[in-house]
């Protein structure tokens, strides 16, 4: 990473422990602050948000980060994905939740002060890294921030990336879930 990078403040959108693990390693000496922002209104049922919101929170003490829970606003997400309820996961429907939880992110990085932003949604084998890279830096120019896509972290590929943070998450002993968090993709894991 650049050294000029080292005085600058990034938000980190986690959608869960496990998929955070690898990169708040990686990122952990490369900025002056980093937040751990949890936005994760597709998560269902709310007893799952809850777990891995702990498990979030857990994460953040690990690395001494502070962390921030975004609004559960599930009503709102519903309605924005309406219509899309019987597409596959990694679908039509992903795109838009991305663009819902990056749109926070960035707002919540403007409003703090924050120069940079990351994601977690990339690290995860089963999203489109390309879809969240691709989104993220739209809505990076958009407001004016700058977006550090898991390669630009110095993340290996997928497959390594995965491993390296289950590895961890083992070692942390953090919840693990079996599907991404939707009620749709809920469905498809049972």
């Amino acid at each position: 990473m650049e050294e000029n990078i080292k005085s600058s403040k990034l938000v980190l959108h986690t959608c869960c422990a496990v998929c955070g693990a690898h990169l708040c390693e990686l990122l952990k000496n490369d900025f002056s602050e980093i937040l751990i922002y949890f936005y994760n209104p597709n998560v269902h049922p709310k007893e799952e948000y809850e777990k891995r919101k702990e498990a979030g929170k857990k994460l953040a003490e690990i690395y001494s980060l502070e962390f921030v829970e975004g609004e559960y606003d599930d009503k709102n997400w519903f309605e924005l994905v309406r219509g899309l309820e019987n597409e596959p996961e990694g679908g039509a429907r992903c795109p838009i939740c991305f663009e819902m939880r990056l749109k926070k992110t960035v707002q919540l990085a403007k409003e703090r002060g924050f120069t940079h932003f990351a994601t977690t949604l990339a690290a995860s084998p089963y999203k489109s890294e390309k879809i969240v890279d691709e989104l993220a830096g739209k809505i990076a120019r958009e407001f004016g921030l700058e977006y550090l896509s898991t390669a630009a972290i110095g993340a290996l590929d997928k497959k390594e990336i995965w491993q390296k943070t289950r590895e961890l998450a083992k070692k942390f002993n953090f919840y693990h879930q079996n599907y991404c968090g939707c009620l749709f993709s809920q469905r498809k894991s049972i």
